[in-house]
């Protein structure tokens, strides 16, 4: 509610921008594995985590993933299991598939009156049929717990003593009926490992990232909201509702053997919002200590919302010695929005050790604070042959890494360097000039480099794609404390592929446009003299709020006019429309190659984009860590606009490349079986042939996007009379969730 309340407070400010573009924070987070490892509930095949203990001093700056992965096998050497069955007797299990109830059941007589016959039977007897004692056992739910009480047979007997000749009758319950039945769970225990010494925490709700948050002293932070470990909101039902949120917890901690005369402190760098939404006032960041000696979580300190873009210290001194045990743990939970990436808190720099004081309120470290950026000129990856093309003219010629010194002291700069490597093989190294002998305390400082000739990406390694990967170190004369080594390496991967790309890989926010026949366009360009063509436009959308993946969109490639969008290059708005629609199910940041009906060559600036068939915002995924601003252009009426947000769209040219038959990996490509309508233009009905077979169903959509009927039997007539006249499209889904799209005229 709050981002909404902030575009209404926007768009009084700018009136001139209302129902055109908009950014919202992601309902969604595709970073995220879509894996939860769930402890409630049925717990058959349930993997049950036994975690070691760490020694102090325990020290985490994120730089690295510290966190579980929860993969194991049942095979695998470090697992046992534990079955449990739900019934047993005399603490032996009974067969599978018995059934029992927990009422009595009975063994009832019947007999007829003397002298009226079968017009009178009455119950003449009714005898409990025998019990026994039972233990009965939740297997739905760990831990199992278990209770003892008396079970009868799941069946009474019914016995006419009129005939002493007749068997009795024996009456089953309905299976769906029986109170219990006997079955079995088995729960999986995975013992710590050697490699578990380098995990620090036991959850995974947070995001592990290093671009949510702004001026991050370091490389890496974790980011709380209202996602969970699946990436999707806790609660899905309502934009406010609000409570128990991510929730970060350590590992157990040994602090036996200390106590308060050992200056234990915990002290964590804390950022509200980012490049998220902020919490407010209601909201609250929550830290807890867990005590062994107890048994219990108690609350050490609430951090409401505020408004901040930098990173606080907080340090907090354990003194009582219920929190002195081995076993000891601490976890931070954020209270906020459940419906999305909301109410964002970033932690860094989480130190708990002994011999600190109340003044030790900084860290001690020098590190690379930003990634590195990439280091071909204007984008952050772009097609092998292009870059092959012009090398020397595609290559940056200087760079500036930025560090931050948070020491209390200035430090000596020892010789710093940056290698370039292909595989292996170091290709080339740069030293860095240093042109001061110090960092100065607690400050950002830019280590400026120039790229000589000599560092550049070798075209003579690889014919179609290739990747380079830069290392860049940091040197000094040493820090006493918490100094961290890991920090000090900083290592980028320059990804030469079929496609260009300004963004990062991954999206902050969620872009749009809120108007039927909006255009929006991405300015890029090639070498003069460089010529190709374009086969597809690759996209990565990230879900809002509603699900867009019916609204519909074309795909169009434009001239340069100017330094804007100008003549209309290419559209599958075409006298045949192709139509094409958001897909969210790409995996991790993921993206889907949305293929051309046919290539288009471009040469010199050139802008792609689509054309929308209605008012639905349609989330592109928007990486603010980049700004090209100044390359978005969108248009809603009879002019040309730049967006008033900075960052850059997760949208890129794909072209015809050599790559393209070498992959392994499927493309997701366009479906495109013979299809035929017919009569076309319909009057009252009609039908369709052809390549039927791999058809699933259909949907016919009028030109506004709007879905007017799905139909699964496509073999019958299709009636249109109660349609207007005018376009429509039918879209046909194959089994494989792919679509095609066919013009059909209805004229009454």
């Amino acid at each position: 509610m709050k981002f909404i309340i902030f575009i209404i407070s926007f768009l009084i400010i700018c009136p001139e921008n209302f129902s055109q573009e908009e950014l919202a924070p992601l309902t969604v987070n595709s970073n995220f594995a879509n894996f939860s490892q769930n402890k409630n509930g049925d717990i058959h095949n349930l993997f049950i985590y036994q975690f070691d203990t760490l020694d102090l001093p325990f020290l985490d700056d994120f730089s690295e993933n510290h966190f579980p992965t929860f993969d194991a096998d049942a095979a695998d050497p470090n697992v046992t299991s534990e079955t449990t069955f739900r019934i047993e007797i005399g603490a032996v299990p009974v067969p599978m598939g018995s059934l029992y109830m927990e009422d009595t059941t009975y063994h009832f007589q019947y007999d007829t009156v003397t002298g009226y016959g079968f017009d009178s039977i009455v119950m003449i007897g009714k005898t409990a049929l025998s019990d026994e004692l039972a233990e009965i056992f939740d297997i739905d739910n760990y831990p199992v717990t278990s209770q003892v009480k008396s079970v009868w047979p799941h069946y009474n007997i019914y016995d006419s003593v009129w005939n002493s000749t007749a068997e009795d009758d024996t009456i089953f319950y309905d299976i769906s009926n029986v109170d219990l039945f006997q079955d079995s769970s088995t729960v999986y225990f995975v013992s710590p490992t050697a490699e578990d010494a380098n995990i620090f925490w036991q959850d995974l709700n947070v995001y592990h990232n290093y671009t949510y948050a702004k001026n991050i002293q370091t490389l890496g932070i974790v980011s709380f909201d209202g996602l969970d470990d699946t990436g999707y909101p806790y609660d899905f039902t309502s934009v406010s509702n609000k409570g128990k949120a991510d929730v970060l917890t350590s590992k157990p901690i040994d602090m036996s053997g200390l106590s308060a005369a050992d200056s234990v402190y915990l002290s964590f760098l804390i950022e509200p919002g980012g490049y998220g939404e902020e919490p407010d006032n209601t909201d609250s960041l929550v830290l807890e200590f867990w005590s062994p000696l107890t048994q219990e979580w108690n609350s050490i300190r609430a951090i409401e919302g505020y408004s901040s873009d930098n990173f606080d210290m907080n340090l907090i001194k354990i003194t009582s010695g219920i929190y002195f045990q081995d076993g000891f743990q601490f976890r931070f939970t954020s209270y906020g929005a459940l419906a999305g990436s909301l109410d964002v808190w970033h932690l860094d720099y989480v130190h708990l050790d002994a011999l600190r004081s109340y003044e030790d309120t900084i860290t001690s470290d020098w590190a690379f604070a930003e990634p590195s950026p990439s280091f071909i000129k204007d984008f952050t990856a772009m097609p092998w042959p292009h870059y092959e093309f012009a090398p020397e003219d595609n290559m940056i010629s200087d760079y500036t890494a930025v560090t931050y010194n948070s020491a209390d002291v200035s430090l000596l700069i020892n010789p710093c360097e940056m290698n370039l490597y292909f595989g292996s093989n170091n290709l080339s190294t740069i030293n860095y000039a240093i042109t001061t002998p110090n960092v100065p305390s607690k400050q950002y400082f830019e280590m400026d480099y120039t790229i000589p000739g000599t560092f550049w990406f070798d075209t003579i390694v690889a014919d179609t794609c290739a990747d380079f990967q830069i290392i860049q170190y940091l040197s000094t004369n040493g820090l006493a404390g918490s100094d961290i080594a890991v920090n000090d390496t900083l290592r980028h991967t320059q990804h030469f592929s079929n496609y260009y790309s300004y963004d990062d890989g991954t999206a902050e926010a969620a872009y749009g446009l809120v108007q039927s026949g909006a255009l929006l366009a991405y300015q890029f360009n090639l070498a003069p003299g460089l010529t190709d063509t374009i086969r597809a436009i690759s996209m990565h959308f990230s879900p809002n709020s509603h699900d867009m993946s019916s609204s519909s969109f074309f795909l169009q490639i434009w001239e340069d006019d100017g330094g804007k969008p100008g003549d209309l290059l290419y559209s599958t708005d075409s006298i045949i429309p192709t139509l094409y629609y958001p897909s969210y199910n790409a995996g991790n940041n993921g993206f889907v190659e949305y293929v051309l009906p046919e290539k288009v060559a471009v040469a010199g600036t050139y802008y792609v984009g689509w054309k929308q068939s209605n008012a639905n915002r349609l989330n592109i995924g928007f990486d603010m860590n980049i700004n090209n601003q100044d390359r978005i252009f969108y248009k809603t009426s009879s002019n040309w606009s730049n967006t008033i947000f900075e960052g850059s769209l997760m949208m890129r040219p794909v072209f015809v490349s050599d790559k393209d038959i070498l992959l392994s990996v499927e493309e997701q490509i366009m479906w495109k079986p013979e299809l035929i309508i017919y009569p076309n233009p319909s009057n009252e009905s009609f039908r369709i042939s052809g390549d039927i077979e791999n058809i699933d169903y259909l949907e016919l959509i009028d030109i506004n996007g709007r879905i007017l009927l799905q139909e699964n039997n496509i073999q019958q007539s299709i009636q249109t009379s109660d349609f207007p006249n005018g376009i429509y499209f039918l879209r046909a889904y194959s089994s494989e969730y792919q679509t095609i799209q066919k013009k059909l005229i209805v004229s009454h």
